[in-house]
């Protein structure tokens, strides 16, 4: 392979896609079976023009320049591409698919003149914009591409990378030194909190704002990033070939920030945390609250809670705000706000619809989640959730804190029979985990 198409086949390959669509100043999507997923780079329309001038034959020029739409096929000596055109006035799209994949695909009639094909394989025509600082336009003399990874991926088993080099050997490091967070600032070190104390990473070197920006972008869905710049904040997860990592991207007065809280790939077992004796409370109806300080362990924990329920073969619905630990059990459906459901009301207004075993919500800190958790439990379901709070024995309180005042005392009759206990994780000196549990309602079984 040679010239400028060289580094779309090459991603191609690398990433099994089954094809690549180009278009004049959008990031590049690449197709799968489960789903389209974008580079983060873009590709300009002038370097779109000049890749395919470099590899079309006469014919299909003739049909171009003619701003009509061409197909044709391009070999590579190991690999032979169908690639498909529909030029447009400052706007090209470009469909490059492996050939044995596009003739496997239903076959639409052949383009005519003036007018694209009706089965044309591209999506609705989108206007070019600029390539912005968490778009880079595409360097078609480097060797690699990267792929924005999905935010909800379950895990493989297979060492994967996040696409970041420099994030992934910060993360690595926090990883190796137990951490809970790492922190990143421009202009500035990384450090971890460990143990809950800040301390520096082996990587000593400040990091530059626009190299924070750009590796930042690169593991970030476009949503977050567009957010990041109209906003100041957002938040996603992704995936560092060791585990979960959710990530809160700031900003302040030396540019761009972002907290990263690291977390495990897998959900562990209640035995391997230690709490085999809450195992007896999946089998109840009521409520399960998990308490503690930012960092104690609360996301880990639930998630063992949840991975307990879909071993005991009942059905569960999360709802979650993002999704932090995915989980591969078909008992589990996990529900993204603002990607699966409108919000968390609505999210749990159709899991008791549905009938669910347990309804699970990542958190309770709004008026929103916390009334979401009272009328889940009222209506006959386990629900699980996490607060944050000092200690286990004040969980309740401060859910009920976060209802409206002339909602409170209703809610503190409920809690008083609904509540089947909590369970605080504690972070010791050295970064070891031990479990407080404090037992809810006096008449439980």
């Amino acid at each position: 392979m040679n010239g400028k198409i060289e580094v779309y086949l090459r991603s191609i390959e690398r990433f099994g896609a089954a094809g690549a669509l180009l278009t004049s100043g959008q990031p590049v999507t690449l197709r799968f079976p489960t789903g389209d997923r974008h580079a983060t780079q873009v590709t300009p329309h002038d370097q779109l023009v000049a890749l395919v001038r470099e590899v079309a034959p006469p014919a299909a020029l003739d049909q171009i320049d003619r701003n009509r739409p061409a197909r044709f096929e391009f070999d590579t000596g190991n690999t032979r591409y169908q690639i498909s055109v529909a030029p447009r006035p400052n706007a090209w799209q470009v469909l490059i698919e492996p050939a044995t994949a596009a003739s496997s695909a239903p076959k639409s009639a052949p383009p005519v003149a003036g007018s694209a094909p009706k089965s044309a394989p591209f999506p609705a025509q989108q206007t070019p914009q600029r390539p912005s600082a968490s778009q880079p336009a595409i360097n078609t003399d480097e060797a690699e591409m990267y792929i924005e990874r999905g935010q909800y991926e379950a895990p493989t088993g297979e060492p994967r990378s996040s696409g970041s080099a420099l994030l992934d050997l910060l993360t690595g490091q926090a990883r190796a030194a137990n951490a809970s967070d790492l922190i990143l600032t421009a202009g500035s070190p990384a450090f971890m909190r460990v143990a809950g104390a800040l301390t520096s990473t082996s990587s000593r070197s400040a990091i530059d704002a626009d190299l924070l920006a750009r590796e930042l972008g690169v593991v970030a869905p476009p949503e977050a990033r567009q957010a990041w710049m109209q906003r100041g904040q957002a938040m996603f997860t992704y995936g560092d070939g060791l585990g979960r990592v959710r990530v809160t991207l700031t900003r302040d007065h030396r540019g761009p920030g972002a907290s990263l809280r690291l977390l495990v790939g897998e959900a562990p077992s209640l035995e391997q945390l230690g709490l085999a004796e809450a195992d007896n409370w999946l089998e109840e109806r009521g409520l399960i609250l998990i308490s503690g300080p930012s960092g104690a362990g609360k996301t880990t924990t639930l998630a063992a809670m949840v991975r307990g329920l879909a071993e005991r073969r009942r059905r569960v619905v999360a709802i979650e705000d993002p999704i932090e630990i995915v989980h591969v059990s078909p008992w589990i459906s996990q529900r993204a706000v603002g990607e699966h459901v409108p919000n968390i009301r609505e999210g749990v207004d159709a899991a008791m619809l549905e009938g669910v075993d347990a309804i699970v919500i990542g958190s309770a800190q709004t008026p929103e989640s916390a009334q979401a958790v009272i009328e889940a439990a009222i209506g006959g379901h386990l629900v699980v959730t996490t607060v944050v709070a000092p200690i286990a024995q004040v969980a309740a309180d401060r859910l009920i804190d976060r209802l409206p005042a002339d909602q409170r005392a209703a809610a503190s009759h409920v809690l008083a029979d609904m509540l089947l206990g909590t369970i605080a994780p504690i972070v010791g000196l050295e970064g070891d985990r031990t479990f407080e549990v404090f037992l809810g309602r006096p008449n439980r079984r």
